[in-house]
């Protein structure tokens, strides 16, 4: 069910205060009463949270009363001793403490109450305590199924034999492929988008069942938004396009009964998600918005550069919070070392130093730092029995203590911004890891270069093939080349060297004019490259683009006289990201990944 949104966000004004504060109180208990062996000390807690929940409750916040109740039944079970890893709950409660915060928030800046929002953590505080867990629906996708023609404005359908079909889905592929071409160069873009809605319009009118109808209909809305400036044309968005491109195709060979089933209503989902983000203004877009309800779902008089940040980082705020708090514990200890350089105070600072250190370790397993915690709760122990032996620390001792600090807010600063645990890299023996910063500094050096390249092709080709362009291409591709190695990623070096093969082996050595079509495939390899960058600097999957852009390569090469991939096992390469893929699905994910991917957003195409 789905709540007012403005009567819901005015009466959460009045207790959100009280609410943030009861919150923050429960979470500085919780944290304080971690490593009690008994669970009694969850009861304070416990407490606090039965409140919360009881005024969440009254107020009709169903998402938000859902967590303060499946925390406090959570809570119960630590404290009777029926939860078999203690741990796994404690990491769980505290996910949920935080993302009880953040949604409140949510709801306060006029989202809908969509307890689906909450759903992993709601179901992740009932596996700790071995309950049912409860079922998943689509977000973006009503129950009552798909628009019908009268939404749609129009019942006209055009029923034609299998071969005659397949004519004319190739001759609208061809013009949906060009209208790409035209947009991806910048060539007069709003007129590329049109004829790609036009396409899409007449895709409608070849379709029969609502579906398929429905998600033509969708596409020609989002190309309308895209030509009419009220979405903004980013890499996602031009993949999604790349994708209709390919719809066409496998509608045209395959007929409309048999394409219809491998249609994932995930595709359907993207093209909603982007029209929801769309603003205001372009007719079939807003009639999209309405039948689908879309504004329900997004929040009213927030940007679109807001809306994106919130959907891709919620509970950042609250994360470096989380995180700054640890940072000034970690500067306390720094503080307890610099006294124990007087080695008359020694023996009560170590053993001070040994009981703060020991409850670090307890705090940084609860926000989802395992590795981390182990480490800490090692040096703990060893301070503590340092401590009962009352030893005296050298200098070089010391060291070793403060720089295990040191490299513990060096972890902590970079899981704030990216998400991801790096303490093996950064806690590594010999020191040698690649700083995440400096990964993201050299990917921002190489989204530029790439930049630089795309736009010398551009006019390469409008300035009636201009060779001396390709020097400026080469040259930007052999930096971003160097910057590759230099992040340690092979599996994407095939798309930059074949690249350059390309051009200076074939283009430019020969003086070849290449074809509109292989140009549109050129296109593909850059715009699929600059996705991999821009979805790993994200701190997100980009291993599943690469399979699609080992098969762009390969399409190049057939157009080459040249072996571009002499050199390059492609069949291998994609065994190899195949095998990264499963790695990295086999991944537990950290707390903090939890909260900002648990669907806030539908996947990105």
């Amino acid at each position: 069910m789905i709540s007012d949104k403005s009567s819901l966000a005015s009466r959460l004004g009045w207790i959100r205060s009280d609410a943030e504060q009861a919150i923050e109180t429960a979470r500085q208990q919780f944290a304080g009463y971690a490593q009690s062996s008994d669970g009694s000390g969850f009861s304070g807690c416990r407490e606090v949270c039965r409140q919360i929940w009881g005024v969440l409750d009254i107020l009709g916040a169903d998402g938000a009363s859902m967590l303060g109740r499946e925390i406090v039944l959570l809570l119960d079970a630590l404290i009777q001793n029926r939860v078999a890893n203690v741990r796994a709950a404690q990491e769980a409660v505290a996910e949920g403490l935080l993302q009880l915060s953040e949604y409140l928030k949510h709801l306060q800046e006029g989202y809908a109450d969509l307890p689906v929002v909450v759903l992993p953590t709601l179901n992740n505080l009932r596996a700790a305590r071995d309950s049912e867990l409860l079922s998943e629906y689509l977000v973006f996708l009503p129950e009552d199924g798909h628009v019908g023609n009268e939404q749609i404005g129009s019942e006209e359908y055009m029923q034609l034999s299998l071969e005659k079909l397949q004519q004319v889905a190739t001759k609208l592929r061809f013009y949906f492929q060009k209208a790409l071409l035209g947009w991806f160069r910048g060539e007069q873009p709003q007129r590329m988008l049109q004829a790609t809605g036009k396409v899409a319009a007449n895709m409608v009118v070849l379709s029969n069942a609502q579906r398929l109808r429905a998600l033509w209909w969708i596409t020609s809305a989002l190309s309308a938004a895209l030509a009419d400036g009220r979405l903004e044309h980013s890499v996602a968005v031009k993949m999604l396009m790349g994708r209709m491109e390919r719809e066409i195709r496998h509608f045209g060979e395959m007929g409309e009964t048999h394409y219809d089933p491998t249609v994932p209503d995930e595709l359907l989902k993207n093209l909603l998600y982007y029209i929801g983000l769309a603003e205001s203004g372009s007719a079939i877009t807003d009639k999209v918005k309405a039948a689908y309800n879309l504004d329900l779902y997004l929040p009213q008089g927030e940007t679109l550069s807001e809306l994106r940040q919130y959907y891709t980082m919620p509970g950042r705020d609250l994360w470096h919070a989380v995180g700054n708090s640890v940072i000034d514990e970690l500067q306390g200890l720094q503080g307890i070392l610099e006294g124990m350089q007087d080695e008359e105070h020694q023996p009560e600072l170590l053993e001070k130093l040994a009981d703060k250190t020991s409850r670090l370790s307890s705090t940084l397993g609860m926000i989802g730092l395992g590795q981390a915690a182990e480490l800490t709760s090692r040096l703990g122990d060893e301070l503590t029995g340092k401590a009962n032996k009352q030893a005296t620390q050298s200098l070089d001792e010391l060291l070793y203590i403060s720089t295990h600090y040191l490299k513990l807010e060096k972890v902590l600063k970079e899981y704030a911004q990216t998400g991801y645990d790096t303490t093996e890299t950064i806690f590594s023996e010999d020191g040698e890891g690649q700083d995440p910063s400096t990964a993201r500094s050299l990917m921002r050096t190489t989204l530029s270069e790439l930049n630089k390249a795309q736009a010398r092709m551009v006019s390469f080709y409008k300035e009636g093939w201009a060779f001396y362009y390709l020097d400026e291409v080469v040259a930007a591709l052999e930096n971003i080349s160097g910057a590759l190695n230099v992040l340690d990623a092979p599996e994407l070096l095939p798309m930059v060297s074949t690249a350059l093969r390309y051009l200076r082996d074939d283009l430019q050595a020969q003086r070849r004019e290449p074809s509109n079509q292989e140009l549109s495939t050129f296109a593909d390899i850059l715009t699929l490259f600059e996705a991999c960058i821009s979805t790993r600097q994200h701190d997100e999957d980009y291993l599943s683009l690469l399979p699609t852009g080992y098969e762009k390569l390969r399409e190049l090469d057939r157009f080459s006289e040249l072996d571009l991939l002499e050199d390059i096992d492609l069949d291998e390469m994609t065994q190899d990201v195949a095998a990264k893929k499963k790695a990295q699905q086999q991944t537990a994910a950290s707390l903090f990944h939890k909260i900002r991917n648990q669907g806030l957003r539908p996947a990105l195409a």
